[in-house]
């Protein structure tokens, strides 16, 4: 008896020590298209990270995304969210980016915007706040394309800001 008890508690203890840990992670890819003129930005993020984000930093009425009571208003409140907490310079230049719209795809909000007019990228910098004021072990990857050159770069609570040269 003593010896099924204690399998029994040993298997429970086990158990308990493997629970699920979520995790909260972002990923934009920057791609600059030379032909063009222009650095196309795609942004994906969990849509329970978002509603979660978008609801703690408001103190308008919760919102719940991707249903048929998700505000008329979201739109700009994803503009307005993503001006705040996503940044791009070019070259010693700030730039604002044009919020082009986004579509919800396998339980995440991605996001398209552009920076027309671009001719030339030497220095990139980034500053990448999404999700951090939800989320301590908030992770957001940026991926980059330019010139054929691929970089990523991990941004933290901590290091929300990056430097790339090409």
């Amino acid at each position: 008896m003593k010896r099924i008890a204690f399998f029994l508690l040993t298997t429970l203890l086990l158990c308990m020590s493997f629970t699920l840990h979520k995790f909260y992670m972002s990923l934009t890819q920057v791609n600059f298209v030379k032909e063009q003129k222009s650095v196309q930005i795609i942004v994906r993020v969990f849509i329970d990270d978002l509603q979660e984000e978008l609801n703690a930093t408001s103190i308008k009425e919760p919102i719940e995304l991707n249903t048929d009571r998700e505000p008329d208003t979201i739109e700009a409140r994803f503009k307005s969210y993503l001006k705040e907490h996503l940044s791009f310079q070019i070259n010693d230049t700030q730039e604002e980016f044009d919020y082009i719209g986004k579509e919800y795809s396998d339980n995440m909000a991605v996001f398209y915007l552009e920076i027309p007019e671009i001719d030339t990228i030497q220095k990139l910098s980034i500053q990448n706040k999404l999700l951090n004021f939800s989320f301590s072990e908030q992770e957001n990857i940026v991926k980059t394309k330019i010139y054929n050159k691929h970089k990523s770069t991990l941004f933290t609570p901590e290091k929300t800001y990056a430097l790339i040269n090409f």
